[in-house]
C-alpha cells in the first residue's frame, strides 16, 4: 500500500517542526561550548568561557594559535582582524596579503587589542549581527593558561567538573614559522595536571598527520580528536576518503573520536520531515571512535529545519552522536536534560506557532482516534445475567461488558461514542423492562431501582442496546446524552471533532412480554434532527451541507479535501447514522445529497451522499479501508467485538484497525480489561487522544500538537 496521499502536505519547515520521537533511553550526550558560550558573548573571551560554565557545557573549546613570543593564545584564526581592532591599534603592521598574523605580535601587544564580535573581513561585515553588538564592552584575547585557570577554578568554586577541548590551529604553518604549536599545547596541559586519557580534556586537529604525530612522536595519552573538513584544492588530506569505513578505521588507530561537519552526518531530509543519515556514526561506533560533529547553531539552521530542538533531535536522538558542539551550550543541555528525563516538550512559541498551522491545513479526516461501542451501555444485573446465562450462553458472553459515563469517555480521549436509539414518541414503552419482572419472578436478587426519575416515561428517543435484556444506560435519553456531551465540549473548546454514531433500533427479540420497537420512520428521522438541535446550536455541529458546499453532491466535495479543518471543526460534534441501506433511503428521502439533514450516513460509494463508511472488520478489509482514506472517506472500525479479544488477549484485529487508517477506531477496552485475567486495552500507539493518520503521514509525526 503506499501511503503518500498527504506526504507532500507540509511544508518542510513544518514536518521538522513536529518531527519528535524523545527517547528517554538514549546515553548521555556531550555539550562542547563552541569557542565558550559565542551564540552570547564574543568567542574565546573569558566571559564566553564562564558563562559555558555556568550553563552547563561539559566541554569547552580553545582554539590554539601560537604568538611571536611562543605563548599559547586562544584565537581561531591565525590572523587577528576577524574578532579584533588589530588594524587600529597597529597600523602598517599588515602583511602583503592585508592580514595581521598572531605569530608577529608578541604578547604584550596582543593584549592591547579588544576583542568584538567576528566579522567578514573580505565584505567588511558583521557574521553574526543579531549577537552580543560589535566594539562594546572590552574584551581580550586570553592565553591558554588562563582559560585553564579560570575553568579550573570555576570547577572548584561550583564543583562541577568541567573539561577542556583543546583545538591544534594550522600546525604545518607554525613549522612553516620554526614553531612546533602541538609540542606547546601538550606542555602546557601537562603543567595543569592534564596528562592521562581520563582526564578532562580531548585535543582535537584537522590535519591527520598532525593528530597522528602527536599520538606517535610526542606521546600523547589524551584523547584525541580527528577533525573531519571539506577537501581543498592541492591539499595532500582527503576527507571525504577518511569518512569511509576504510578511513575511519586508519583514524581508530590513533585517535579516539572524530569531529565531522554536521553535513558529513546529514545528507538531507526526507519529504516527511525525517533525516537522511549517512552511516558515518554507525561506522565509527564499531571502531569504537566518539562522534562530536560542529557546529549546531540556534541563529544559522541548516535548510529546512526551523528550531534548534529539532536540529538537537536530529542529531542527538536520531544520528546517535556523542557530542555536538555548538555557540549555545544552554539551549542543549536544557534539551539533552529534559530528554533524559522524558519530559522533553517543544518550545511554547514554537509550540503555539505550529499548533495555529495545523488548525488552519490539517482536514479532520487526516487524524485518527479511539472511540467506544456502544457507549451508553452499564453491566446487565448479576441475576439478569445468570437467567440469560441459562438460555443463552453465549449471548451472555457477547453482552459481558460495561462502560463508564460519556464524560469520562471523553476524559479518558475518546473521541466517537455510539448511541443507539429507540424511538418513543409518546413515552413510557421501554419504561418497564421485563427482565426485572423475570428476576422477580424467579426470586433472585433485584439490580439497582431502575429509572428513580421517571425518563423512560416521557416522549423522546431512547438510549439502550436490547429492550428488556440490556436495557441499563449511562444516559436513558438521547437528549441526556446530548447534554453530557455538550457540558463536556464546552468546557474543552479545542477538542478535535466528538463522532456521535447513532444506531436505530428496531429489531424484534421473539419472546413473550418483550417490547415491541417502533420502526424509524420520516417522521422519526425528522424528529431525530430536531431533537439534536434542540441541544446544540448548529454552529456546534459538523453537518453534510457544511462539508458539502458549493460541490454538487457530499461525494464529490470529500473527494475533493472539503473535510473542515482542525480549526473549523475544534470543539464541534457531528452525528453519523449506522444503519442499512433501508434507513439509509427514508432518512435521505427529499434532501438530495443530505441536504438540510443533521446526520451523515454509511452510504457506499458512489452515492451523492457518500462520504462516512462504517467498516466493522478491519482484518479481511485493510485494503478496502486503506483506500477509502485515501479517496477522503472518513471510516469508523472495530477493534473488538462480542468480547472475543478481551477474553484471548488477541490484538490482531486492533493492529489491523490501527493500520488501516481507518479514523475511528471503535472498542468495548480503552481501560484495561481484568475480568479476564488478560489485561486487553485498545490505545493509540501514541497514547495520546488523536495522531496523524497513519494511513496518510509518517509515523514519526508527533501528536502532541493535535489535542
Amino acid at each position: 500500500m503506499n501511503k503518500t496521499r498527504h506526504s507532500n502536505f507540509y511544508p518542510a519547515f513544518l514536518l521538522l517542526l513536529i518531527y519528535t520521537s524523545v527517547s528517554t533511553s538514549q546515553p548521555s550526550k556531550l555539550v562542547i561550548a563552541h569557542r565558550g558560550a559565542s551564540g552570547y558573548l564574543p568567542e574565546h573571551t573569558l566571559a564566553s568561557i564562564a558563562l559555558a560554565h555556568g550553563m552547563g557545557a561539559h566541554y569547552i573549546e580553545q582554539d590554539i594559535v601560537l604568538s611571536k613570543d611562543d605563548q599559547p593564545i586562544v584565537l581561531h584564526d591565525i590572523y587577528l582582524q576577524a574578532v579584533t581592532n588589530v588594524a587600529e591599534v597597529f597600523p602598517g603592521r599588515a602583511r602583503t596579503d592585508g592580514k595581521y598574523y598572531a605569530i608577529d605580535f608578541n604578547l604584550a601587544e596582543i593584549k592591547r587589542l579588544k576583542v568584538t564580535e567576528r566579522s567578514d573581513i573580505e565584505k567588511n561585515t558583521v557574521v553574526y549581527p543579531e549577537r552580543f553588538p560589535s566594539h562594546q564592552s572590552t574584551f581580550q584575547i586570553p592565553t591558554l593558561s588562563e582559560e585553564i585557570e579560570l575553568v579550573q577554578g570555576l570547577n572548584h568554586s561550583t564543583g562541577k567538573s568541567v573539561g577542556l577541548y583543546v583545538e591544534i590551529k594550522a600546525p604545518t604553518w607554525h613549522q612553516q614559522h620554526g614553531k612546533d604549536v602541538s609540542q606547546v599545547v601538550l606542555k602546557t596541559l601537562s603543567d595543569y595536571g592534564y596528562t592521562k586519557r581520563d582526564d578532562l580534556v580531548y585535543v582535537q586537529c584537522f590535519d591527520p598527520f598532525e593528530t597522528r604525530r602527536i599520538r606517535e612522536v610526542l606521546k600523547t595519552d589524551l584523547k584525541l580528536v580527528q577533525l573531519i573538513g571539506s577537501n581543498r584544492p592541492n591539499s595532500a588530506i582527503d576527507y571525504e576518503q577518511m569518512v569511509l569505513p576504510s578511513g575511519l578505521k586508519l583514524v581508530a588507530g590513533y585517535a579516539d573520536g572524530v569531529g565531522p561537519s554536521m553535513r558529513h552526518i546529514v545528507k538531507g531530509v526526507q519529504k516527511d520531515g525525517r533525516p537522511i543519515l549517512s552511516s558515518l556514526v554507525h561506522d565509527a561506533h564499531k571502531l569504537n571512535l566518539e562522534v562530536h560533529p560542529y557546529t549546531l547553531r540556534a541563529d544559522r539552521l541548516p535548510p529546512q529545519v526551523i528550531d534548534f530542538d529539532h536540529l538537537l533531535r536530529i542529531f542527538c536522538l536520531e544520528a546517535d552522536v556523542d557530542g555536538i558542539f555548538t555557540d549555545f551550550p544552554d539551549l542543549a543541555v536544557d534539551f539533552l536534560s529534559n530528554c533524559e528525563s522524558g519530559l522533553r516538550l517543544a518550545d511554547k512559541t514554537i509550540s503555539d506557532r505550529a499548533a495555529a498551522w495545523l488548525d488552519q491545513h490539517l482536514r479532520m479526516n487526516q487524524i485518527q482516534a479511539i472511540g467506544s461501542h456502544n457507549s451508553f451501555k452499564e453491566a446487565i444485573d448479576p441475576s439478569l445475567m445468570q437467567i440469560l446465562r441459562q438460555i443463552e450462553p453465549d449471548t451472555a458472553d457477547s453482552l459481558d461488558y460495561e462502560h463508564v459515563s460519556l464524560t469520562e469517555q471523553l476524559d479518558l480521549g475518546l473521541r466517537q461514542l455510539e448511541l443507539d436509539l429507540f424511538y418513543d414518541p409518546e413515552g413510557g414503552r421501554y419504561a418497564n423492562p421485563y427482565g426485572i419482572t423475570a428476576v422477580k419472578e424467579m426470586n433472585l436478587p433485584p439490580g439497582p431501582t431502575y429509572d428513580v426519575e421517571g425518563k423512560m416515561e416521557r416522549p423522546g428517543f431512547k438510549v439502550l442496546h436490547a429492550q428488556d435484556i440490556d436495557f441499563r444506560s449511562n444516559c436513558l435519553t438521547f437528549k441526556d446524552a446530548l447534554k453530557e456531551v455538550r457540558r463536556w465540549s464546552e468546557a474543552h473548546p479545542r477538542h478535535t471533532p466528538i463522532l456521535i454514531t447513532i444506531n436505530t433500533k428496531e429489531g424484534v427479540i421473539d419472546q413473550p412480554n418483550f417490547v415491541q420497537p417502533i420502526p424509524f420512520d420520516g417522521q422519526a428521522f425528522d424528529r431525530l434532527d430536531q431533537e439534536i438541535l434542540a441541544v446544540f446550536e448548529m454552529s456546534e455541529v459538523i453537518v453534510p451541507d457544511r462539508v458539502r458546499g458549493d460541490y454538487q453532491t457530499l461525494e464529490t466535495a470529500i473527494i475533493a479535501d472539503q473535510w473542515p479543518t482542525l480549526k473549523e471543526s475544534r470543539g464541534k460534534v457531528f452525528f453519523a447514522l449506522d444503519a442499512g441501506q433501508d434507513k439509509i433511503d427514508i432518512y435521505k428521502d427529499g434532501h438530495p445529497s443530505l441536504q438540510g439533514r443533521i446526520l451523515f450516513v454509511n452510504a457506499k460509494e458512489g452515492q451523492p451522499e457518500a462520504a462516512f463508511r462504517v467498516i466493522n472488520d478491519p482484518v479481511t478489509n485493510r485494503q478496502y479501508i486503506q483506500d477509502l482514506v485515501l479517496k477522503g472517506y472518513l471510516v469508523r472500525t472495530r477493534a473488538d467485538a462480542e468480547t472475543k479479544e478481551a477474553r484471548t488477549g488477541d490484538k490482531t484485529r486492533l493492529e489491523a484497525a490501527l493500520d488501516s487508517g481507518a479514523h475511528f477506531i471503535s472498542t468495548d477496552y480503552y481501560l484495561p480489561e481484568n475480568k479476564f485475567g488478560t489485561n486487553y486495552r485498545v490505545q493509540l500507539p501514541t497514547q495520546t487522544s488523536v495522531r496523524f493518520n497513519p494511513n496518510l503521514f509518517s509515523d514519526n509525526l508527533s501528536s502532541s500538537l493535535l489535542e
